[in-house]
């Protein structure tokens, strides 16, 4: 994966200033402290640095501002190791020993939800940029938590709205990562498609151990139901393998694939890309994003302070730091109770979407989601999407009386 060429975060477990304060105001009264417990480490390790360097650069323009509240932004960092039990007891030391005023930066949904449990305990502020299971807004959802991207369940439903205009794709498998989110994504998935497409016809699902790289067995096991396509709810190493192993096995000839595909997958595979037949899912890709004067400028940012362009993992945790900011001084206060009733009142402009807001009944933002083709164009040195349609976040947001039911039959 693209973070396997890049340098590990060198300062894990401290706290981390960002940037000047902007103001000798700002620079006089207490930081406004963020929790970045991330998994840095593990699995997940490449998304979160990604989302860290996102979060950095967040910081640094707000305290070039004045900071929040003329407070200077202060990021204090900890490594979750992708481990649940890690990321609760970090969680628990940034709130308890180092008095946080929000707590985020998890990538790995059952971290995520680790702590978000740690969060509704001690009452203070989480907030979701990478990290996508559902259940945090609806079985699992309390009240100090809310995400700032897509959740598993909304990307699953714009990939079934994607494969739905494809009338020739009649036979369906998922090929999925065995935890939370790639059992999350399949159900989803095949839920609306049924929908959406009664004629489909879906193969029993394939999980794929966290991590594996060994793909052969799983990809002979797919193609042998002879799909269509094949939906893969895959991240990281495994679905690097899938990519690079597959055409051996005549994968990318004989069927499609529909994936989550972000920017770092797309620069990791660079000219080894298959060159048809492979449709990504994307959460905020820089090259399909309106070319506004601050999506500009965080991109030329972005690229001068680490040699590439950013990915979604970045452009998520720069926008949800903002979001923070915005509610914070809509509510004059980082006080808990006054922030999240902020959080569910604001609407901002992102980088990914004007009017970004997060709904309060179950903490989620309708930010939207990205499918394209992965093509080959002049330009870039990897591929990117392209034919990209862009799906609103709120069609794809479960209904309040569908989390209400699963709430109740969650209890």
């Amino acid at each position: 994966m693209k973070g396997l060429r890049k340098g590990r975060v060198a300062a894990l477990g401290i706290a981390l200033l960002a940037a000047s304060s902007g103001g000798h105001a700002a620079a006089q009264q207490a930081p406004v402290r963020v929790g970045f417990a991330s998994d840095l480490t593990g699995a997940c390790a490449a998304l979160s640095e990604d989302g860290l360097n996102g979060a950095k650069l967040a910081a640094e323009e707000l305290n070039a501002a004045g900071g929040i509240l003329g407070r200077p932004v202060e990021l204090i960092i900890r490594d979750t190791q992708t481990r649940p039990d890690e990321g609760a007891k970090v969680a628990r030391e940034l709130i308890v020993d180092q008095k946080i005023d929000v707590l985020t930066g998890v990538c790995s949904s059952a971290v995520m939800l680790a702590e978000s449990a740690v969060s509704g305990e001690l009452k203070v502020p989480f907030y979701a940029a990478i990290g996508s299971t559902q259940r945090a807004n609806i079985e699992l959802f309390q009240p100090y938590f809310w995400q700032t991207q897509a959740n598993a369940t909304m990307e699953a439903f714009a990939a079934a709205e994607y494969v739905a205009r494809k009338p020739e794709w009649k036979r369906i498998a998922t090929l999925g990562s065995d935890y939370e989110w790639g059992h999350t994504s399949v159900a989803a998935f095949v839920e609306r498609l049924k929908a959406l497409r009664p004629d489909v016809e879906f193969a029993a699902p394939i999980y794929v151990k966290v991590g594996e790289t060994a793909m052969a067995p799983y990809i002979s096991a797919t193609l042998a139901v002879r799909p269509d396509a094949v939906f893969a709810p895959l991240f990281g190493p495994s679905l690097g393998a899938l990519l690079k192993q597959g055409p051996g096995f005549g994968f990318f000839q004989r069927t499609n694939l529909v994936t989550l595909m972000t920017v770092d997958t797309l620069q990791s595979q660079g000219a080894s890309m298959p060159a048809s037949n492979v449709y990504g899912i994307a959460r905020a890709p820089f090259f399909a994003l309106e070319k506004t004067p601050e999506v500009e400028s965080f991109i030329e940012k972005y690229r001068a302070a680490h040699g590439e362009y950013p990915t979604d993992w970045s452009i998520n945790a720069y926008d949800g730091l903002k979001f923070y900011a915005a509610a914070a001084e809509h509510a004059g206060s980082v006080a808990p109770a006054a922030l999240v009733k902020a959080v569910g009142e604001i609407t901002v402009d992102g980088l990914r979407e004007k009017g970004l807001k997060v709904r309060a009944f179950d903490g989620q933002m309708n930010a939207p989601v990205y499918v394209g083709k992965a093509t080959k164009v002049d330009g870039y040195d990897f591929p990117i999407l392209t034919e990209v349609e862009k799906f609103a976040g709120e069609p794809l947001m479960p209904t309040v009386e569908f989390i209400t039911r699963a709430r109740a039959a969650a209890k």
